[in-house]
């Protein structure tokens, strides 16, 4: 019990004194107390780049899995590992025996076709078979050369090359071993030109077009920036994310970047021309903005304003001031609506003569 009193005396004890406090704080305010020092800016246009900054990963131009169309032995293997091979370049043979053996005999076929064919045109001719049995023939022959030709194309299969020019992957086969259809061998990338993908907020969808230059940097090489264009925009916008994709085109004609890379880019816009102000001029008041500035008699009155982009020690204004206003700048955390200021720019001085005091340093 006792400890309950003690603890009520302490507690009201200390709510007395916070109230004492304020009612001393706000007494000093109203009889006068020393004059802020602060420093004022005026509020003007620059002009300043809109940069979009994102992530992206790189894909090569084109790329693909090497693998048979059909299955058998290794009986030529030509893939270098990490090397550049150019469109036709044989990459491997398999056992095609079999399927040679099949051609020449589709071969025989088509020219023992052709030899009755020419023997019924002769009879034909001479009113000794009908044109039913001419035709007949005729359909033979075209069957026989189809065959043929079947087999050609699938003895092809058995030689695998290169589709694009471009640099192989690894492989883990050798001569001799046996592998089905549609089995990965190695991959092939053309990396003359990489395509880079990367997300955007769909805010700026309609300042996005193709040929936008952007430009980015990866951890392989942070000091060489990789500059491209946009090529092609995605018509789609993420429903969850409020995202859409673009895609742009990267020279890698020194061979330096590579699939699957993360890179920071930035997607270059036209710079704009807005009012700025220094950031830590502004102050809030819940959710709303506002600043000081200086009327004619040179005292700071509140001004509630809307800002756009956040620069790194700047803000830009949308709404409620003007270019060649004058505003608080260092030390507006102490100052009053409508109460003398000690100016310390020497521009504002000029100006206001009147309410310019001697001063020292600003505290901010």
């Amino acid at each position: 019990m006792l400890k309950r009193q003690k603890r009520s005396i302490t507690t009201t004890l200390l709510t007395t004194l916070f109230i004492c406090s304020l009612s001393i704080t706000a007494h000093a305010r109203r009889s006068g107390g020393p004059t802020p020092s602060i420093t004022a800016t005026p509020v003007v246009i620059e002009h300043i780049e809109r940069n979009l900054s994102s992530l992206g990963s790189l894909k090569a131009n084109q790329s693909i899995n090497i693998a048979p169309q059909i299955g058998g032995r290794i009986v030529s293997l030509m893939i270098d590992d990490g090397h550049f091979v150019t469109q036709g370049e044989t990459l491997l043979t398999l056992d095609s025996r079999e399927q040679a053996a099949k051609v020449n005999e589709a071969k025989i076929t088509v020219k023992d076709a052709e030899r009755q064919l020419s023997y019924m045109v002769k009879l034909f001719e001479k009113r000794a078979v009908s044109q039913d049995e001419l035709a007949a023939q005729e359909a033979q022959v075209e069957r026989a050369k189809a065959n043929l030709s079947s087999h050609m194309a699938n003895l092809d299969y058995y030689t695998v090359t290169a589709p694009f020019d471009g640099v192989l992957g690894f492989n883990d086969l050798s001569t001799g071993a046996m592998i089905t259809a549609g089995s990965n061998i190695t991959t092939l990338d053309d990396l003359s030109t990489m395509k880079l993908y990367f997300e955007l907020p769909e805010n700026t969808f309609s300042e996005i077009t193709t040929g936008t230059i952007i430009q980015a940097t990866t951890d392989a090489y942070p000091d060489h920036p990789f500059t491209g264009t946009i090529d092609a925009i995605n018509p789609r916008i993420d429903p969850v994310n409020l995202t859409f994709s673009a895609r742009a085109s990267l020279d890698n004609t020194n061979n330096q970047l590579r699939p699957g890379m993360l890179m920071r880019l930035n997607v270059v816009r036209p710079t704009i021309a807005t009012l700025v102000v220094p950031a830590r001029s502004v102050l809030f008041d819940g959710n709303d903005q506002y600043v000081y500035i200086l009327d004619e008699e040179g005292l700071p009155q509140q001004r509630y304003i809307e800002t756009g982009i956040i620069l790194e020690n700047k803000i830009t204004i949308t709404h409620g001031l003007a270019e060649g206003d004058y505003i608080v700048d260092k030390g507006v955390v102490k100052v009053t609506a409508g109460r003398p200021v000690k100016i310390l720019s020497t521009e504002i001085a000029e100006n206001h003569l009147d309410t310019v005091e001697p001063a020292g340093d600003a505290r901010s």
